[in-house]
């Protein structure tokens, strides 16, 4: 019960920095605290733009499971770097910034600039991704792409 309320806590530190309406421009400024995966906190996000965030979030936080809780079990795929290197390995992002340039009844695409650390999980950093999500039927946005472009 206290994981659960810590949750609720910090996705309400994390969801009030992010909007659900295009053009809406969010960042990830606040660190849930203890229990913040009780559950899978993309279960918690109601818009695309939080859920993105809390993927990043976790990655940030070297948290393999609740980075690929964040996508579609058919594009769970596209987490195969955090399986094959340890999380010491994976990137870190900075100065992250989000806004949804597009949405739809069950898709969206997000936009972020970053600066991304070098890492030997993911080769030559990159500023910026766009991170396509589809609405599932419990509600929830999980990740089915990203990348440049």
């Amino acid at each position: 019960m206290r994981a659960r309320a810590a949750l609720i806590v910090c996705a309400g530190a994390v969801a009030g920095c992010g909007g659900s309406s295009p053009g809406t421009t969010a960042s990830l400024t606040s660190s849930p605290g203890p229990g913040r995966y009780a559950v899978p906190a993309v279960a918690v996000y109601q818009s695309p733009v939080q859920a993105t965030l809390s993927w990043f979030f976790a990655i940030n936080h070297k948290d393999k499971a609740a980075a690929v809780a964040h996508f579609a079990p058919a594009a769970a795929y596209q987490m195969a770097w955090a399986s094959q290197w340890q999380p010491s390995a994976w990137p870190t992002f900075s100065a992250l910034r989000c806004r949804q340039v597009t949405r739809r009844a069950t898709a969206a695409w997000v936009f972020c600039t970053f600066d991304e650390s070098q890492a030997p999980a993911v080769g030559n950093p990159d500023s910026f991704w766009t991170v396509e999500l589809h609405r599932q039927a419990d509600g929830r946005w999980l990740i089915t792409d990203y990348g440049q472009g």
